[in-house]
C-alpha cells in the first residue's frame, strides 16, 4: 500500500526509500506496489522485483477498504504491507503496518478535531487488525501505550534513515553552484521548517511546526549580539510568518529559500554552521539525522522522540522556550570546539540509522509471518 510515496514530506520520503530498500534487500520477493496516481510510478523502474500498478480511487477509504483487498486477491499476495497507517479489514491475509507517530496524542492542539476522532476512532481498530506493527521510534510505542489502549507489546521498532547523498563528502563546485543560486551567505544557521500538514488535498496549516517561536527566538539571539544570518528551508513559511504579522523588521536576515528538493538538501546542511530543528514533537525526524551524515551540528527539542534520535549527539532546546533556543544559537555559534565535538557525535550517530537497517527490521517481520519457504512469490 503505497499511495504515501506521493506525499511531498518526511513521510513521502520514508515511504519511497523504505520500499526500494526492500526491493534490494529481498530480491527474490515479487512487491506488488500499489499506487494512487502515477506520479511516483518511475520511482522502481530499476527494480526486477517490482510491479508496480496505479489504481485511481474515489476516496482513500475506498482504495484501502475496497481496492486494496481486491489488488491482493487478483495478484495472490501473501502479505500486505502500509508504510503508513491503515489496512483493509476484510481480508484474511497477514498485513503490517507502521506506527508512524504519536502527537495525534500528545499534541492534539496541532490537528483539526475531525482529524483527531479518525484517529482516536480507527487506529486502535487498524493496530488490533494488524498481524504486526513496527514503529518508527520506541517513544513512539511509550505515547501509544501511556495514551491509549493499543497493544504494542509485540511492536517492533524499525526507525528510519537518510538518503545516499547526506554524506560528509563535499563537492566543492556543487557547493558554490548552491551557495551562488540561493545567494546564500558565508556562514548560517539553517532551519527546515513545515507550515503545512502534508498529504492533504485541503491544505492545512500545522502550528506544530512552532516557526513564530523559532523567529522570536532568533531576534532575541541578535539583540544578544548574536550575527548569523537564519537561513529557512520549507514551503510558504514566509507567507504563513506575514500572515501572522511578522514584519521587515521581525524577518531581518532571515532567508526563505521554500522548498529545497530532497537531492540537493545536503548542500544546505554542508554549508550550514549549525541546524535547529525546533518543532514541538518529532516521531522521529529525519532531518535531525540528514544533518549529522553531514556533519552540521544539530539544535534539536527536548520533546518527543527527538532525544532519542539524536542519541547524545545534538545540543537539546526546550522548543516551547524562546530564551532557551536564543542560548543554544549563541552557545553553538559563539564556539568551534562545541561545533566540532557535536559534529564528531553526529556523523558517529547516524552511522547507526540507516534505511537497510530499517528494511533488515521490517523484514524479518515480513519473515516471521511468511516463512520463506512457504512463500511462492
Amino acid at each position: 500500500m503505497a499511495r504515501l510515496v506521493d506525499q511531498k514530506d518526511g513521510i513521502g520520503i520514508y515511504g519511497q526509500y523504505l520500499l526500494r530498500e526492500l526491493l534490494l534487500a529481498d530480491p527474490e520477493t515479487r512487491y506488488v506496489i500499489l499506487l494512487e496516481t502515477p506520479a511516483c510510478e518511475q520511482l522502481f523502474r530499476d527494480y526486477s522485483n517490482a510491479q508496480v500498478v496505479v489504481m485511481p480511487a474515489r476516496s482513500k477509504l475506498y482504495w484501502d477498504q475496497v481496492s486494496v483487498p481486491r489488488a491482493a486477491r487478483e495478484f495472490d499476495a501473501d502479505l500486505i504491507f502500509n508504510p503508513k497507517f491503515s489496512l483493509p479489514f476484510f481480508t484474511r491475509r497477514p498485513c503490517v503496518f507502521v506506527q508512524q507517530g504519536s502527537d495525534w496524542y500528545v499534541n492534539p492542539q496541532n490537528y483539526p478535531w475531525w482529524d483527531n476522532l479518525y484517529i482516536r476512532l480507527m487506529l486502535p481498530l487498524y493496530s488490533r487488525k494488524a498481524s504486526r506493527t513496527l514503529a518508527i521510534s520506541q517513544t513512539t510505542l511509550d505515547d501509544l501505550a501511556n495514551y491509549t489502549s493499543i497493544d504494542v507489546r509485540e511492536s517492533v521498532v524499525s526507525y528510519a534513515g537518510i538518503g545516499a547523498n547526506f554524506t560528509m563528502d563535499r563537492d566543492p563546485r556543487a557547493l558554490e553552484a548552491f551557495r551562488a543560486e540561493y545567494h546564500l551567505p558565508e556562514r548560517f544557521i539553517l532551519t527546515v521548517a513545515r507550515v503545512l500538514h502534508g498529504g492533504q488535498k485541503l491544505v492545512r496549516e500545522y502550528p506544530g511546526g512552532n516557526n513564530e517561536r523559532l523567529i522570536r527566538a532568533y531576534r532575541r539571539y541578535r539583540r544578544n549580539g548574536g550575527d548569523l544570518p537564519l537561513v529557512v528551508v520549507g514551503r510558504h513559511v514566509e507567507e504563513y510568518l506575514r500572515a501572522r504579522s511578522f514584519s521587515d523588521a521581525d524577518l531581518q536576515d532571515v532567508l526563505f529559500l521554500g522548498f529545497v528538493p530532497n537531492q540537493r538538501l545536503h548542500l544546505a546542511y554542508q554549508l550550514a554552521d549549525c541546524f535547529v530543528l525546533a518543532t514541538l514533537c518529532e516521531s522521529f525526524g529525519i532531518p535531525i539525522v540528514e544533518a549529522f551524515a553531514c556533519g552540521c551540528p544539530a539544535i534539536v527539542p527536548n520533546t518527543c522522540s527527538a532525544p532519542e534520535i539524536a542519541g547524545g549527539a545534538a545540543f537539546l532546546i526546550n522548543p516551547r522556550d524562546e530564551a532557551d533556543i536564543a542560548r543554544a544559537f549563541a552557545e553553538v555559534t559563539g564556539s568551534e570546539q562545541l561545533r566540532g565535538r557535536l559534529r564528531e557525535l553526529g556523523v558517529e550517530r547516524a552511522r547507526t540509522l540507516t534505511w537497510k537497517e530499517t528494511a533488515r527490521r521490517t523484514l524479518a517481520v515480513f519473515n516471521e509471518l511468511v516463512p520463506l519457504q512457504a512463500s511462492m512469490h
